[in-house]
């Protein structure tokens, strides 16, 4: 967290540097542990010392990754207004009204609808299906 200039920076590299912050955090829980084998192991180290020692540690890499879901929800929150500020730039450029103001047009791909769908929007109602001569086998 002492480069404030990545996060502060363009959303792609501060998500990258929260990537690289990650790893690291991923890297000193896996060390935590070892050490907590370590001290487990030495006969000479006094237990409730290495307790403390961990809980401090624990704690430590708990306040960072705290700092680090901020950092995230900050960085994902201008990534968005990034977006959304793009996507109206675009629509301005064709010369389309606004998403929010265009809401209400629906339009729908005519391959992912049935033929009864289809032919409803047409105005036409349900297709008609023909009757056969009474579904016997003869007379």
């Amino acid at each position: 967290f002492k480069e404030q200039d990545k996060l502060s920076g363009d959303p792609a590299t501060a998500t990258a540097h929260l990537k690289q912050m990650t790893n690291k955090m991923a890297e000193s829980k896996r060390l935590i542990k070892e050490f907590e084998k370590a001290a487990a192991a030495d006969a000479a180290a006094d237990p409730a010392a290495t307790v403390a020692r961990k809980k401090e540690m624990v704690s430590q890499l708990n306040a960072f990754v705290n700092k680090k879901k901020a950092a995230q929800a900050d960085v994902a929150e201008r990534a968005a207004k990034a977006a959304e500020a793009a996507a109206k730039k675009a629509e301005k450029a064709k010369g389309k009204a606004p998403a929010a103001e265009s809401a209400g047009s629906e339009t729908r791909n005519p391959l992912f609808a049935s033929p009864a769908a289809m032919a409803m929007n047409k105005g036409q109602g349900l297709p008609s299906v023909p009757e056969t001569g009474g579904g016997g086998s003869g007379s």
